[in-house]
């Protein structure tokens, strides 16, 4: 075999690495690949939703947009990649598609991205503001029927990501008691929308 996951796993422990890649080694290429192809599609057809034809993307931007997104599983995430091409793409610029949006996107969970879309676009909104006022944990816990640690992990991976801002802390000390968006994280979502018209 000749793809870079058995390479990587003859390089550094053969067999015992080998038994972490398995057979999803030979076809994670073709996968990727496939994956990569749909997700130019619907790049293409959300700009063409819009009435617009995509434009080149830097490939500073595109090369790891891409790579990242060709691994993505996950439905809702992969929306977000596809929105995020579609923007990079857009000769109408109506959104600044960062370099490191692709980084930050590709270090999300689903859970990351409902808080995201709760902290961002309450009621319906489309995103056009930052939601300064925040929102409590305690309501994201039950608004997700989720357990508090499953919300303050995702919590704490987007303040290391600064998508999100903490407002006062917890009784313990342990945490932000709510959560308020940045401008950073307003233009992130921004780029993750599919492009308006």
């Amino acid at each position: 075999m000749s793809d870079p996951l058995s390479t990587l796993a003859l390089a550094t422990g053969g067999a015992f690495l080998g038994k972490f890649v398995g057979p999803a080694a030979e076809s994670l290429g073709k996968v990727a690949w496939e994956r990569a192809q749909q997700l130019g599609q619907k790049a293409t057809a959300m700009l063409s939703a819009v009435g617009r034809e995509p434009q080149s993307v830097e490939p500073k931007v595109l090369l790891p947009l891409v790579q990242a997104a060709s691994l993505e599983a996950n439905e809702t995430l992969a929306e977000m990649w596809t929105a995020l091409l579609a923007n990079a793409a857009d000769p109408a610029e109506y959104v600044a598609v960062q370099p490191s949006f692709s980084e930050v996107l590709r270090q999300l969970t689903l859970m990351d991205a409902h808080i995201l879309a709760h902290l961002y676009a309450p009621a319906g909104s489309t995103a056009t503001e930052p939601m300064l006022s925040g929102v409590m944990v305690k309501t994201l816990v039950v608004s997700f029927a989720s357990t508090y640690e499953q919300v303050t992990l995702s919590i704490d991976n987007l303040l290391r990501l600064q998508l999100c801002r903490g407002i006062d802390t917890v009784a313990k000390g342990i945490g932000p008691a709510n959560i308020a968006g940045t401008t950073y994280g307003h233009y992130f979502i921004k780029a993750c929308m599919p492009p308006k018209s």
